[in-house]
């Protein structure tokens, strides 16, 4: 039972760290957007910004798939 509280924790835990990085992700992308707007980047600059963009997308969703594979504790008391 023991193991079982503490995997419905690092769950919770595991989420709430999710929920914190997507709003870093979506800032970073703001600040991305704004910067291509202002045409400070180069067209390098650009190509590795999006490259970025998308391995830190697949990476979170690999995350939530681990999480989601967590077993819960529901039911149990």
């Amino acid at each position: 039972m023991t193991q079982r509280i503490a995997a419905d924790a690092g769950r919770g835990l595991g989420h709430l760290v999710v929920t914190v990085l997507d709003v870093l992700k979506e800032v970073l992308e703001r600040q991305a957007l704004r910067r291509l707007d202002a045409g400070t980047l180069t067209p390098a600059q650009v190509e590795a910004l999006g490259q970025a963009l998308i391995a830190l997308e697949l990476r979170f969703a690999e995350i939530r798939a681990a999480l989601d594979d967590i077993p819960t504790t529901e039911g149990v008391k």
